[in-house]
């Protein structure tokens, strides 16, 4: 009866066995508050029938609603209950006359009564209130657990999508790297070791770190780092100015969100152009804080050279993991593009 699933057997005993002593008992408070009978006496009186409502209640809340409700069978659902609400009037009547007054009313012989002198309407609400309470229970036990279910599908959908996001950002930059890592081999053997080094804890990172959701942010500036420094092989040292201001050195972020920025900037900026061409900012106080800045050519086409996948999946990310509580905006202005995203 209660709004969650049991995980042992003795609960559902227990939850079901106070539901019916407080029924009985407010039965009965609710009798002898308003007639001279007393509390205890009402209560006794109140078990001849407690089986009968004992029985209509599990009718229907474990055969009637599974089988004809639940399956959208509303016809034979119907015409289940009525049928069992008019039965359980007939049972209470005979209990009515075959028990309880012969018991409490020994001196009234029953030839004074009919077996039908009653209201069956007023007995046919009376009776089944207490089936129509506990079906109510079960009917919004099984919608909470209903919405939780499809609340947990959703959750892993997004899940899902999340780690197909994730694979699908990879580096783009690995087939130049490795050209421009055999080119250093003869020329500068010590720098191409390090660019070696470097691409391997990309690699690393992007196999193993971005499994988890979040990562320390000094993780994430070291993989920045190393993807800067290889792709300062191919431009130069002064192509990527990147600046850092970090006072909370413990701070968790989810993992490549600024990759696919410095991506879109690598890919869509102005190479003849004086240096630095990017500019990358990251400052990590109670917020973080992260911006691209880079040239583009005086016939750039926003429209044309619209960013791709890789923003495209990054937006979806921050939807995700940071509802209502990011800003990212684009602006391109005097053949400059400025990119800056705000995690609060």
């Amino acid at each position: 009866m209660l709004l969650f699933e049991y995980k042992f057997k003795y609960q559902r005993l227990l939850t079901h066995l106070l539901f019916w002593i407080s029924y009985v008992g407010l039965f009965a408070f609710l009798i002898s508050f308003n007639t001279d009978l007393n509390f205890v006496v009402v209560l006794l009186r109140t078990f001849y029938y407690l089986p009968l409502d004992i029985f209509a209640t599990y009718i229907t809340i474990y055969i009637l609603i599974p089988r004809f409700l639940i399956k959208r069978k509303y016809p034979a659902f119907v015409i289940s209950f009525i049928f069992l609400a008019f039965f359980n009037v007939l049972a209470y009547q005979v209990i009515t006359y075959y028990v309880y007054i012969p018991i409490y009313f020994p001196q009234i012989p029953l030839e004074k009564f009919s077996f039908f002198d009653f209201d069956i309407w007023t007995s046919l609400v009376s009776n089944i209130s207490i089936v129509i309470f506990a079906a109510a229970i079960k009917l919004t036990k099984l919608w909470i657990l209903e919405q939780q279910a499809k609340a947990d599908l959703e959750t892993e959908k997004a899940k899902s999508e999340l780690m197909l996001l994730k694979s699908q950002i990879n580096p783009h930059f690995i087939f130049n790297t490795l050209n421009n890592i055999d080119s250093l081999i003869i020329t500068n053997p010590q720098k191409a070791s390090e660019s070696i080094i470097k691409l391997s804890e990309i690699m690393r990172y992007v196999t193993y770190e971005i499994s988890a959701d979040y990562v320390s942010i000094e993780q994430e500036i070291n993989y920045l780092i190393c993807y800067i420094e290889l792709n300062r092989l191919r431009f130069g040292n002064d192509f990527i100015e990147f600046n850092t201001n970090i006072e909370v050195s413990s701070k968790m972020i989810a993992p490549m969100l600024f990759i696919p920025l410095v991506e879109n900037a690598i890919k869509h900026g102005y190479k003849n152009c004086k240096n630095p061409g990017i500019i990358i900012d990251l400052v990590v106080n109670n917020e973080i804080y992260f911006s691209v800045k880079n040239h583009v050519s005086p016939d750039y086409n926003e429209i044309k050279n619209q960013p791709g996948i890789g923003i495209s999946n990054l937006i979806k990310r921050l939807q995700y993991l940071y509802p209502k509580s990011y800003d990212l905006t684009f602006e391109n202005s005097n053949n400059q593009y400025f990119v800056e995203l705000w995690l609060h």
